[in-house]
């Protein structure tokens, strides 16, 4: 598998998972701890090999945490659309003379 991490959305999207997994983490549960920490890593240092250690920790939580973070995270992409978008200049038309 590929991983491409030289574009902002690759970026925006591990720190919106962190954002998930940060907001559903249950005291006493391992997996999401680890899968928490390994999430910070990849958000901090971008690396292939972060990022591939935070999807093998995502593997190995339970299903329906998975589907509980996935939820999440859909919830907080939408409530941040355009937070992360590229920023664009306004072009004003010009004038005909």
């Amino acid at each position: 598998m590929q991983y491409r991490l030289d574009d902002e959305a690759s970026l925006c999207s591990i720190d919106i998972l962190a954002q998930a997994v940060e907001r559903i983490c249950v005291k006493g549960v391992l997996e999401l701890r680890m899968l928490r920490n390994a999430l910070r890593e990849a958000a901090a240092t971008p690396t292939p090999d972060a990022v591939k250690f935070a999807y093998a920790m995502f593997s190995r939580v339970d299903r329906d945490y998975r589907r509980l973070i996935a939820h999440e995270a859909l919830t907080l992409a939408a409530q941040q659309k355009g937070r992360y978008a590229p920023r664009t200049r306004a072009v004003r038309p010009q004038r005909m003379l």
